[in-house]
């Protein structure tokens, strides 16, 4: 063979090599902070959980020793080890994988309800930012970068935003309170608070997959985050939390 058209051969060669074994796209940075403050977030939020449960064990596990239930406070012990290893990969793990005493089985069902229950609020954030996040990148054409949100979505069981499904049909109406305060919400995402008086304060809205709309609104002159549902045309409900929508609002 002719020394140049190896040469070009070898050449060709490596460079589909390298082409096939090129490095995945980097994560965008926006992702991966989001993804460390939900993480301190969720730390921070078990943490006092993750004591408590343990302090029970260790009760528990003293308890079993002194009764003779060795085997049992081996069960105690084991588990008091997870949890200081890794609580959310303990908290995650089959309660069935070992055969637990009562008492240890009640006191985990307990902590591990008490757990999900404390982490729901940072979920509920990063799924709502990772949304915003896809719908954004997708506006600005960054394909790659909507797909990343999509995918770390998919990962923690949140939905992808399905912009074009959701219901706007509370855009452009006065939303009434029982106190006599109203809210009225713009469809570029901006709207106006105003309280019995009349005085009125400027507001940010978006909307997740679910139809939920958090607010960023105000509560007596100080910046406040309302969360709101319109399951009728002219009806709807709010409040402070995600988990307790107490309020009503109708159309004025």
């Amino acid at each position: 063979m002719h020394p140049r058209i190896l040469t070009t051969l070898v050449v060709l060669g490596f460079s589909l090599v390298a082409m096939g074994t090129s490095a995945p796209a980097a994560e965008p940075a926006q992702i991966s902070m989001l993804r460390k403050s939900w993480e301190q977030a969720r730390d921070r939020a078990a943490q006092p959980i993750d004591e408590s449960y343990l302090r029970e064990l260790h009760k528990l596990l003293d308890t079993f020793t002194k009764s003779g239930q060795l085997e049992d406070a081996i069960v105690v012990k084991t588990e008091s080890q997870s949890v200081v290893d890794d609580a959310s990969t303990a908290a995650a793990a089959s309660a069935e994988a070992v055969k637990k005493p009562a008492k240890l089985d009640s006191l985990r069902k307990t902590w591990v309800q008490s757990r999900d229950k404390a982490l729901q609020p940072s979920n509920a954030v990063y799924v709502r930012e990772l949304q915003k996040l896809q719908e954004s990148y997708s506006k600005a054409g960054k394909l790659e970068d909507a797909l990343a949100a999509k995918s770390e979505l998919e990962k923690v069981g949140g939905t992808p935003m399905p912009a074009s499904r959701q219901s706007k049909a509370f855009v452009g109406k006065k939303w009434a309170t029982a106190s006599g305060s109203h809210f009225t919400f713009k469809a570029d995402g901006t709207g106006t608070q105003a309280n019995a008086t009349g005085k009125e304060w400027p507001l940010k809205w978006t909307q997740d997959a679910d139809d939920l709309l958090t607010v960023e609104g105000w509560s007596d002159d100080k910046k406040a985050t309302l969360y709101f549902r319109f399951p009728k045309s002219r009806e709807g409900t709010f409040g402070s939390s995600t988990d307790k929508l107490d309020k009503q609002v109708s159309v004025k």
